[in-house]
């Protein structure tokens, strides 16, 4: 069972942080960038299932971010949930429509994050047989 892989690309230490330590305590595998430019190195590193994508970003806003990535054919099918301290309206449909899953305003509530997260990049299924394995010993 692969443990699902989520990266956070935001400029926020607090809020990566934040974000890091509730979804490791589900489970996840949480890997932090602090702009697009390291974001799109681990990107290409190893298989990412989420990407917690902020807006304002140091190096290129998270909409031209995540129009770049959507044009690359490894990329483009990678969920992303944008992130933002606006929750504007023309802000959450430009994403939208570049090809963001889902939009969380900030301060987020960590259990709806979860619930997010957890809907687009599920924890995997314990396998049944392992479990009658582990019961009997």
């Amino acid at each position: 069972m692969r443990i699902p892989r989520v990266l956070v690309i935001d400029d926020d230490p607090t809020i990566a942080r934040i974000a890091k330590v509730t979804l490791n305590s589900k489970g996840y595998n949480v890997v932090l960038a602090g702009d697009t430019h390291a974001g799109l190195i681990e990107l290409f590193r190893e298989k990412t299932d989420l990407i917690l994508l902020d807006y304002m970003l140091p190096d290129q806003n998270g909409l031209s971010f995540l129009k770049e990535i959507r044009a690359h054919p490894e990329l483009a099918e990678v969920p992303v949930i944008m992130i933002s301290t606006t929750g504007l309206s023309d802000v959450v449909n430009a994403a939208i429509l570049l090809g963001a899953n889902d939009f969380v305003a900030k301060p987020f509530n960590l259990k709806d994050l979860i619930e997010r997260v957890s809907r687009l990049a599920p924890m995997p299924e314990d396998d049944p047989e392992d479990t009658l394995l582990n019961n009997k010993q």
